[in-house]
C-alpha cells in the first residue's frame, strides 16, 4: 500500500463518523482526483510506517466494502471477520491456509452445517479478496479451500390452505393490504419503505420499484384482489386518495404519515402470524418462495420464478434488455389470481 493510500484511507477512517453512505463515495471519488497529481513524502511530524493492525484492515475492510453492501449484511460480513479473528488470534496478514481449516472444523464440531458453513467461507473469501486487492497480502489464502457439501432441502413455501389461515390473522385493512401486496408482488422486505401511493398505476397493478439489494429499478404487478385491499387501506384507512405521495404503508399511531421501516414491516408479518395461530414460521421472505413455487407449480418454468421475483441475470444482454412484458407475462400466466 503506497503512502498516498495509506493518506487517503485514514482521512475516510476519520470521516466515516460524519458522513452518510453517498457522501463518504463521493469524499473517496473527490480524494482520488485531488491526490492523483501529488506526491506524498516521508515528513519528521508523519510516522514513516503504519500499524497493519487486525483493527485497522477490519475497520478499513468496512469502510470501503459498505459503500456499496447493505448495512445489515456488511454487519453480518463484519460478525464473520471478528469472529474469525477472535478465534485465532493472529495477525490477518499471516493468515495461511492451515489457520483458516483450523477455524472450519473448530465451527463444523460446533455443529454449523454445511450451508452454514459455506456462508462463512463466502464472508472470509471476501475479506481477503479485498485484501489482496488493497495489497495487505500478495496471495489469497482462501483459495483452494472447497465449498463443503449441502443437504437440499424442499423449498420453504405456504400451501394455499396455509396462506387462507395466515389472513385471519388480519386485524386491519393494513394488515390484509400487506399480505396481499407480499403474495402479488415478491417483492423484498426493504423494497416497500420506498413505495409511494402514486407509484402504483391502479388500472394495471404495475409498480416500479427500487431495490437496495440489486441497486437497480424493477417492474412488479398487484392483481386485481391485491389492489381491492389497498385500496380499502388508502381511501378508507387512511383517508387519502391514489394521489397522494405518501408512503404505502404507514404507522397505524401516532404520525399516521411515517413510513413503516424494514423492522417494522417484518413484526407486522410475524404479529399477523401468531394471531392466525398457523403453527409454522412465517417470515417475509417466505412469501418470495412462495410466489417462485406458485410460478413453477403452475407451469412456469425457474428462469420465470427468477425473473419476476427479481433474481439479477447474470449475462449481460439479460440485465439491461429484460422488459416490462416480459415480467408482466409471467405475472399474468402464473401469479395473477384467479
Amino acid at each position: 500500500m503506497t503512502k498516498k493510500e495509506i493518506f487517503k484511507n485514514e482521512i475516510m477512517i476519520k470521516m466515516k463518523y460524519h458522513l452518510d453512505k453517498n457522501q463518504m463515495s463521493i469524499l473517496e471519488t473527490t480524494l482520488a482526483e485531488i491526490l492523483y497529481q501529488v506526491d506524498i513524502v516521508d515528513a519528521v511530524t508523519l510516522p514513516a510506517t503504519i500499524d497493519v493492525s487486525n483493527e485497522y484492515i477490519l475497520e478499513l475492510y468496512e469502510l470501503k466494502r459498505s459503500l456499496v453492501l447493505r448495512p445489515k449484511t456488511m454487519k453480518v460480513y463484519m460478525s464473520t471477520a471478528r469472529e474469525f479473528v477472535r478465534y485465532l488470534n493472529k495477525p490477518l496478514v499471516q493468515i495461511n491456509r492451515e489457520d483458516i481449516e483450523y477455524y472450519l472444523r473448530l465451527k463444523i464440531r460446533e455443529g454449523n452445517i454445511g450451508s452454514s458453513m459455506n456462508n462463512k467461507r463466502r464472508k472470509l473469501n471476501s475479506l481477503f479478496v479485498w485484501m489482496k486487492k488493497s495489497k495487505f497480502i500478495v496471495e489469497n489464502p482462501m483459495e483452494g479451500i472447497e465449498c463443503f457439501k449441502e443437504t437440499l432441502k424442499p423449498v420453504d413455501h405456504l400451501t394455499a390452505e396455509e396462506m387462507e389461515q395466515l389472513k385471519t390473522g388480519c386485524r386491519n385493512k393494513r394488515d390484509r393490504a400487506l399480505i396481499e401486496w407480499l403474495r402479488s408482488t415478491a417483492s423484498r422486505i426493504g423494497e416497500i419503505p420506498h413505495v409511494s401511493i402514486n407509484q402504483i398505476d391502479w388500472n394495471s397493478g404495475e409498480v416500479m420499484i427500487y431495490g437496495e439489494k440489486t441497486d437497480a429499478y424493477r417492474t412488479v404487478y398487484l392483481d386485481r384482489v391485491a389492489l381491492k385491499y389497498l385500496l380499502e387501506y388508502i381511501t378508507e384507512e387512511r383517508g387519502l386518495t391514489t394521489r397522494s405521495s405518501q408512503p404505502l404503508f404507514t404507522h397505524s399511531k401516532g404520525d399516521r404519515s411515517q413510513k413503516m421501516t424494514e423492522d417494522g414491516l417484518y413484526t407486522q408479518v410475524k404479529r399477523i402470524a401468531g394471531r392466525s395461530k398457523l403453527e409454522r414460521r412465517v417470515y417475509p421472505h417466505l412469501f418470495r418462495k412462495t410466489t417462485a413455487t406458485n410460478i413453477v407449480r403452475r407451469g412456469g418454468s425457474t428462469e420465470d420464478a427468477g425473473l419476476y421475483i427479481g433474481h439479477k441475470p447474470q449475462g449481460v444482454t439479460s440485465r439491461h434488455y429484460i422488459s416490462r412484458e416480459s415480467v408482466s407475462k409471467v405475472f399474468r400466466e402464473y401469479v395473477e389470481a384467479i
